[in-house]
């Protein structure tokens, strides 16, 4: 694998083309993924050293310690692959040791836990789950703050649950996407294969089960269970934007999310258009505005420091 391809992805930078060939390629061996960690750990370092050199100051959050950078190549569970940037992850002491995983504004990361569960954290999600489940616990259990996709590996003795602000999520083995900010009180389910029972977490008798290509979504204080219409809006995990019938400051604030940058409306006038489009996350935010624009007319700018969009 060429390495200023290997760094294009790293950058996020990459075509989806060239995201499927690094996917390929490290799935493709052993040897290959442990080539691909070896890089991914070298430009690491590099952009910490880059940093540091630029920052004399640099805030909590921002810039990687280089501690942080040895964790990461500790934790041999993590399975690294297809368009991820980098992402920090903090280990505590319990009862059974315990890794929590979060992701960067922006950013996309997928993993492989310890039970061959295959899960996809979107932007600004965090999960926390044990570096191992032990085998006489009754239960395989994870934390999740934010938005995720689970591919949960059959297990028909040790039910895997996820735990999020409002509701838990119990399942044997299935596919679903589950998005739970505890910041907003915003809560989705949706079920692609099985079966999934979602309880609430002050009344755990008040339950619901949901069926293939079913969705519960937290509406008016209550879960409302109706079908899914529209799979595209659950493929952000594979580089795509998709989004259907949803008001644009809702949009806009996928936007932010996206791509960690901050969006202010001044056009009143587009608070009652409803948008709808699919983009790869790679166009950019600046070619998604100019589409949108054949539409509806606004403009934009942004400011000096390239971190705040101003919709006129």
């Amino acid at each position: 694998m060429e390495r200023k391809i290997l760094y294009r992805f790293f950058e996020g930078k990459a075509s989806l083309e060239e995201e499927k060939e690094v996917c390929d390629w490290t799935e493709a061996s052993e040897e290959n993924m442990q080539e691909y960690i070896k890089e991914r750990k070298y430009f690491d370092l590099l952009l910490v050293q880059n940093k540091r050199n630029s920052t004399p100051h640099s805030s909590s959050g921002k810039v990687f310690q280089l501690n942080s950078l040895i964790k990461y190549a500790a934790v041999v569970a993590l399975f690294i692959i297809c368009g991820l940037q980098a992402y920090r992850i903090t280990k505590t002491e319990t009862d059974q040791e315990m890794n929590t995983i979060t992701v960067p504004t922006g950013q996309r990361v997928n993993l492989l836990l310890s039970d061959g569960t295959n899960v996809w954290l979107n932007s600004g999600t965090k999960m926390r789950y044990p570096a191992s489940f032990t085998k006489g616990k009754s239960k395989r259990k994870v934390t999740l703050d934010g938005e995720g996709y689970f591919e949960v590996a059959q297990d028909a003795k040790r039910p895997f649950v996820v735990q999020t602000g409002k509701y838990d999520i119990e399942v044997l083995g299935t596919k679903f996407n589950v998005n739970a900010y505890n910041k907003t009180s915003f809560f989705s389910a949706a079920l692609m294969e099985g079966s999934i029972q979602i309880s609430d977490k002050t009344e755990p008798s008040n339950k619901i089960v949901l069926r293939p290509l079913q969705k519960a979504d937290y509406i008016d204080g209550q879960l409302n269970v109706v079908q899914i219409q529209n799979y595209d809006i659950y493929r952000w995990k594979e580089g795509l934007l998709c989004f259907e019938n949803i008001a644009f400051n809702d949009l806009m604030k996928e936007f932010e999310k996206t791509y960690d940058i901050q969006i202010i409306n001044k056009n009143k006038k587009l608070e009652s258009y409803i948008c709808s489009g699919k983009f790869r996350i790679s166009d950019g935010l600046d070619f998604i505005l100019h589409v949108l624009q054949r539409d509806v007319r606004f403009s934009f700018t942004r400011n000096e420091n390239n971190t705040i969009i101003y919709i006129k």
